[in-house]
């Protein structure tokens, strides 16, 4: 009689446990990438009545008969695969990831913890930080990415390296364009001007002034291109020790460059001395110019000068300051800056479980590796095909539906099991009724 009344008890305490569980999971619904947690019931031991018996030559086999003692939480497992619903938030530091990953994060860049909880920000001292408790997002520096078991580091956005970035000089140059023999310009003592603006080392702004002449000779396919001046950005003409003069030569037939300097190549290197040797060494490609004959009716020469080369690289750019943070697919975070230059400063890594459902949860939405969890694998997000979103948070799995239907179930169990004990305190006080 005693054994329903101990498993009415057991019953009572896993359907109390399981009420728990459904309780944590309703009370953090709204609870930034929160997991939900689900419960598992086995029974416990049994009391064997009679054993089993094996078949003889006259009787049949008997089973073992067995009472049980109720039940018991076999299990409180984290539904940690189902991703829960993206959040959008604006914030370019807001972090959800999609795919099996973890991001990691610590107090001491060392001791690492684990979370799906993505509302990062900046701190005072220009660190990727946790929004609720200021941990350290981890991952590493430059430009490098993150390889397989890469060693992590705090991430350190803004420091006075890369608040600003300096400017990088004007590389390449080129002309285009076509140079008429009975252009009137060509035959003046400066000839046909032309300006190209480009960027000292100084990270300043330049214009080179030159002049196109007809070479002063008497034949048609022959010019002189020549560096006039060079001026700084408020106009004024600094020094330039250094002569920049080319004679140009094109086919008589076709009309196309056949030297330019003395070189078969199209190209012409100028150099700058003086004040002006912020400037170049300047690569100029005068391949794209041309010596055909005018309409009738007017003669212009229509060459042009531009900085950087066809395709619009190493033009240089000027000083500039940071003017915004933002992150990639990969987690990859980007410096923009006011000259227009995007830097990349650091890349968030992220980690792997072979079973993520063995962490442990430690509060303030951490995971903690466990002996069941198997250790983390450092990576890049994209390599197991998942990837990140900015902007958007990740929010909780949990399933309200199940929620309250579990809850219905959990407390018909409690209902039923307190009733065993009540019918069976009723079926004792009849037995002790007896003795009457």
């Amino acid at each position: 009689m005693m054994r329903s009344l101990w498993s009415g008890v057991a019953g009572l305490k896993t359907h109390q446990l399981e009420m728990d569980v459904i309780g944590n999971n309703i009370a953090n619904v709204n609870t930034t990438a929160y997991k939900s947690q689900a419960t598992g019931f086995s029974d416990v031991l049994y009391q064997t009545v009679k054993s089993g018996t094996g078949g003889g030559e006259n009787v049949g086999s008997t089973n073992t008969s067995q009472v049980g003692l109720g039940s018991k939480v076999a299990s409180i497992y984290t539904n940690i695969t189902a991703p829960g619903s993206m959040q959008t938030t604006g914030n370019a530091f807001d972090m959800m990831i999609t795919g099996d990953s973890f991001f990691m994060v610590s107090t001491d860049g060392v001791t690492r913890n684990y979370t799906r909880d993505g509302s990062f920000t900046i701190d005072a001292e220009g660190k990727l930080v946790t929004q609720n408790n200021g941990f350290y997002v981890l991952g590493t520096m430059g430009a490098g990415g993150v390889p397989d078991g890469a060693a992590t580091t705090n991430l350190r956005l803004i420091t006075p390296a890369t608040n600003s970035i300096a400017g990088t000089a004007t590389s390449q140059a080129y002309f285009k364009g076509n140079l008429d023999s009975l252009d009137p310009a060509l035959r003046e003592e400066d000839g046909k001007n032309l300006a190209i603006e480009v960027f000292g080392t100084d990270g300043e702004r330049y214009t080179l002034k030159f002049g196109i002449t007809d070479g002063g000779d008497t034949e048609d396919n022959t010019f002189n291109l020549r560096l006039l001046s060079v001026k700084d950005m408020n106009g004024n003409t600094i020094r330039n020790d250094t002569e920049n003069s080319f004679d140009l030569v094109y086919d008589k037939h076709n009309g196309k460059l056949m030297s330019a300097g003395g070189s078969t190549t199209g190209y012409v290197q100028m150099s700058f001395s003086g004040a002006a040797s912020v400037i170049g060494p300047l690569n100029v490609n005068l391949n794209n110019t041309s010596n055909y004959a005018g309409s009738m009716s007017g003669h212009s020469s229509t060459v042009t000068g531009t900085k950087g080369n066809e395709q619009g690289l190493n033009q240089g750019y000027a000083n500039g300051t940071m003017s915004e943070l933002s992150i990639s697919n990969d987690g990859s975070i980007f410096a923009r800056y006011t000259n227009g230059q995007t830097v990349k400063l650091a890349q968030i890594a992220v980690a792997q479980f072979n079973n993520a459902m063995g962490l442990e949860k430690v509060g303030d939405n951490l995971y903690a590796e466990s002996l069941n969890s198997g250790r983390a694998q450092v990576m890049d997000v994209t390599k197991d095909g998942g990837y990140m979103n900015s902007g958007v948070l990740e929010a909780s799995n949990v399933d309200l539906a199940k929620e309250f239907t579990d809850m219905i179930t959990t407390q018909r169990g409690f209902q039923a099991n307190s009733k065993v004990i009540t019918t069976s305190d009723e079926m004792l006080q009849v037995l002790k009724g007896l003795k009457r």
